[in-house]
């Protein structure tokens, strides 16, 4: 759980006629287009220079030094006043880990065929008009998987989102709400998840759905989900006060299946821990099991570095994926959270509700604690109650609460 990412894509301006970058400089960065545009000249501190290309929003050039070390072929300067987004090396082949590996393997064969005609060309004499031309049918395939001006557009999104998300976590524009979980016998507050809201200066209230997929895609997951265990535990203190030190809830903090990939993840926790000086009996941490997938070892070490910090395990959304049941048994959680879809198939018929109480006996098997998302109604209540689920959590008890809400909730 690393505090600061340092290898991401930074934007800077330029002037118009302002050289970006000249003729045999060594390769470094590529850059894409915001807004405005390039022209692209080779021979341009000669007599007689020659304009290759305009470039405009959304195009990418500097790309060879993506690829091959070496020395800048032509000169680019800016036609207009204009924003560009630098993508290193570093930034690509962080983004390349994530890649699915079938698509890193086309991927990687689409780069040496383009190696291959940029690079290769003065050693073999194919041009690389040639090349397009002797691969036709190739480049016409690659080019129906897809509207590259519509993938071009959503490039450009992305990286402005990521930006506005990096923003976002230096102003402090996340924020904790916090939905109540209750004893189903009395309704009395257990506990509080910890659900994440950005509070954007423009666009109003975001919910996650919004931005969580694009931060995990960009490497800032980890930095979200430790601001929200800091804010968690900055929580902590104002609830034990409210409470009196008697029947102090706990606060579940939801943690990026990405996080388990970071070997520092468990220093990186205890540090927060120690930093809020909390009792770490008081945080719940929820994983899904995104975070199991891959080396189930290195996985498993985590989870016992977490449980000697302290912490309580839950597993979140139980019964979605494929292999929930193997994990009960391998792994050192404390807890499951059975899916809110279990809580409706539940209400919607009797098959339904058998599958949730077999998952209930199962966690009374291997002594584990259950909690069932999604309850809405007083029949819901009933219905678990009756096969043995004690806690819940849904919009029937309350809605994701600010922290003042839910102080005041608790007070009452």
């Amino acid at each position: 759980m690393d505090k600061n990412n340092n290898s991401h894509i930074k934007r800077k301006k330029f002037k118009a006629g302002e050289v970006i970058f000249r003729e045999g400089d060594l390769r470094d960065d590529a850059f894409i287009i915001e807004t405005g545009s390039v022209e692209i000249i080779r021979g341009y501190e000669t007599d007689s220079p020659t304009s290759v290309a305009i470039l405009k929003e959304g195009d990418l050039f500097g790309e060879m030094a993506l690829i091959e070390p070496g020395l800048r072929s032509a000169s680019v300067i800016a036609k207009e006043d204009m924003i560009t987004y630098i993508i290193s090396s570093s930034v690509l082949e962080d983004r390349l880990q994530g890649l699915d590996p079938i698509v890193m393997s086309i991927f990687s064969r689409l780069i040496e065929g383009y190696r291959f005609a940029r690079i290769e060309k003065d050693q073999t004499g194919i041009t690389f008009n040639k090349f397009l031309s002797d691969n036709y049918d190739r480049v016409s395939n690659i080019a129906a998987l897809g509207n590259f001006s519509d993938r071009k557009n959503d490039a450009l999104k992305e990286l402005a989102l990521e930006q506005e998300i990096r923003r976002a976590l230096d102003h402090n524009h996340f924020k904790p709400y916090l939905q109540p979980i209750v004893s189903l016998a009395d309704r009395k507050i257990i506990g509080f998840e910890t659900l994440i809201r950005w509070h954007h200066p423009e666009r109003g209230l975001i919910m996650p759905d919004e931005f969580i997929p694009v931060a995990e895609r960009m490497g800032l997951i980890q930095a979200i989900d430790r601001k929200m265990l800091e804010m968690a535990c900055d929580v902590i203190p104002k609830m034990y006060e409210a409470v009196q030190g008697k029947n102090m809830p706990f606060i579940s903090v939801n943690l990026s299946g990405v996080n388990f990939e970071d070997d520092s993840m468990v220093a990186g926790i205890s540090d927060v821990l120690k930093a809020a000086a909390v009792n770490p009996a008081s945080i719940k941490l929820e994983i899904t099991e995104s975070a199991f997938i891959g080396n189930s070892d290195k996985a498993a070490k985590i989870l016992e570095g977490l449980k000697e910090l302290g912490v309580t395990i839950a597993l979140d959304d139980f019964g979605v994926g494929y292999s929930s049941l193997g994990y009960l048994h391998k792994f050192a959680i404390d807890g499951i959270k059975i899916d809110k879809s279990f809580t409706k198939r539940a209400r919607d018929n009797s098959r339904g509700m058998d599958i949730v109480e077999a998952i209930v006996n199962l966690a009374k098997t291997f002594d584990l604690g259950v909690i069932a998302e999604g309850i809405e109604t007083q029949e819901d209540v009933e219905a678990l109650t009756k096969i043995g689920c004690i806690e819940g959590q849904g919009y029937l008890f309350g809605k994701p609460l600010t922290v003042e809400e839910a102080l005041s909730k608790l007070l009452h």
